[in-house]
């Protein structure tokens, strides 16, 4: 009869001692991409694909974040390590004239906790950018930023004019 009870307890225990997995939920606000749109200089307003766009960081072994596609809006992630992400932003890659602009996007961290499967998420405060002056040689013609936090992916955070 105690033998009984014994794995009958053990049973119990074991059962009673799961957990769920942790696995963070889809749908939970992870660390957000910067958002960008691309308008006409002429008619700011309007929105203007950018033609065979690549966006690619300006490491040695750069890694390509967008490839060749032609679009009026990106999403990119930001740098969680630092303070400063710089891209290439290359427009008409493929062509006979593809031409490169450098920008360097600068802000502040903060890591908010999310739950423990999650862990936290990296929120960006103070964003400004700015596109390296090639004078004449520039496609991206002027910018606007639309917020200095980056919170989540639900609005533009930048507005480039080419």
């Amino acid at each position: 009869m105690t033998k009984k009870i014994f794995i009958l307890f053990l049973i119990f225990a074991s059962i009673a001692g799961c957990t769920r997995d942790d696995i963070c939920e889809e749908g939970i606000a992870t660390t957000p991409l910067l958002i960008i749109t691309f308008n006409d200089i002429v008619e700011p307003n309007q929105r203007k694909a950018v033609p065979s766009l690549t966006v690619e960081t300006v490491e040695t072994n750069s890694t390509q974040v967008i490839s060749a596609t032609t679009t009026d809006s990106i999403a990119i992630p930001l740098r969680n390590t630092g303070l400063q992400t710089i891209y290439r932003f290359k427009n008409g890659v493929g062509t006979a004239a593809p031409n490169t602009d450098v920008i360097t996007f600068n802000y502040t961290t903060e890591d908010i906790y999310i739950n423990r499967a999650c862990a936290f998420k990296t929120v960006y405060h103070d964003l400004n950018a700015r596109v390296q002056d090639e004078g004449s040689a520039n496609w991206i013609l002027q910018f606007e930023i639309e917020t200095t936090d980056v919170i989540d992916e639900t609005e533009t955070h930048i507005t480039i004019f080419h």
